[in-house]
């Protein structure tokens, strides 16, 4: 049996996009987390200057409501919470974002410049945050886990599928025997492919998926250890993982569950893969290598040079014509 791995570190006070990290959390507070939570993304400025009373009154909840609040969404309680929170604001207005440009995405006045900066905005922004977001232990007990292996299995649907395929080859490039599946009927017939001491690897931003869900209890039954990357604070999916590993990124009008949310999943990918090769450089390499090799041989770069070296050796016709 796997202990289960929960992420326990608190939130730096400069943690970026606090505010995106509570709205897509909504569905998972419970009615005074709510409150709460509304009271803040509808003016963070002026809840930046309250105190814990004062928050308690504005949003109809308790003082003791908002230090719970503080701790669910990562910090030791309301001061470093507030901290981070000036921060937050702070920042958006150093670099003129405001908030509700990436809550409502793009609209239909904006000019191809304006789309250009806010989705460079919003990609930039679910980098920065879900590499500060990511917990160390759940991090290093998933490069653990991937390290004891025999064999990794990766599962994800639509968005999430293509970053279990992108994880799949990362992953063989390295010697690792890893199989990506995008559909649960698939994954579910090759069950007896993974067994105790397997890892599964499960990517869903929003954590509820019934087909992921259903995948990660069925593996999990056969004691393989169950690897979430999500966007969700709580979900069914939370509930089943035996490591959760969290990203950071919002979902906007245009763009619900897509880009943003796949680069910040592809970020904690390369970040793992990166730990991993670091375990064992040499092998690493060596597998590198051979992979670089072989598909080297099929570039047409070679074979641009190839065809000029034949043209070089050809022998020259004299102006005699013989």
């Amino acid at each position: 049996m796997v202990k289960k791995v929960v992420a326990v570190e608190p939130q730096s006070a400069s943690s970026s996009d606090l505010l995106g990290h509570i709205r897509n959390s909504l569905s998972a507070f419970h009615a005074t987390e709510l409150a709460i939570a509304n009271c803040i993304l509808q003016d963070p400025v002026q809840v930046s200057r309250m105190n814990i009373s004062k928050l308690a009154e504005h949003s109809e909840t308790s003082v003791a409501s908002v230090v719970r609040f503080s701790k669910t969404v990562g910090y030791k309680g309301f001061p470093e919470f507030r901290m981070a929170l000036v921060g937050e604001v702070s920042r958006m207005g150093q670099v003129g974002i405001d908030s509700s440009e990436l809550d409502s995405g793009i609209t239909v006045e904006d000019s191809p410049a304006e789309i250009i900066r806010k989705i460079a905005a919003a990609d930039a922004l679910a980098i920065q945050a879900t590499a500060q977001r990511l917990d160390v232990a759940s991090f290093s007990a998933t490069v653990d886990a991937w390290e004891k292996a025999k064999t990794i299995g990766l599962f994800g649907v639509a968005s999430g599928g293509f970053v279990a395929m992108d994880l799949q080859l990362k992953l063989n490039r390295q010697g690792k025997n890893a199989i990506a599946w995008r559909d649960s009927h698939n994954a579910l017939t090759s069950l007896s492919l993974l067994g105790p001491g397997d890892a599964l690897v499960a990517i869903s931003h929003s954590g509820t998926t019934v087909d992921t869900v259903d995948v990660m209890q069925a593996f999990k039954n056969r004691g393989v250890t169950i690897i979430l990357i999500t966007n969700a604070l709580r979900s069914p999916a939370t509930t089943v993982a035996d490591i959760v590993l969290t990203t950071s990124a919002r979902e906007t009008t245009f763009r619900s569950g897509a880009t943003a949310s796949r680069i910040a999943q592809l970020t904690v990918v390369d970040c793992l893969c990166v730990a991993l090769a670091q375990r064992n450089w040499s092998g690493t390499r060596a597998a590198l290598d051979e992979s670089r090799a072989a598909v080297g041989s099929r570039s047409g770069r070679k074979m641009v040079e190839s065809n000029t070296r034949k043209a070089d050796q050809k022998p020259t016709r004299s102006r005699g014509g013989k």
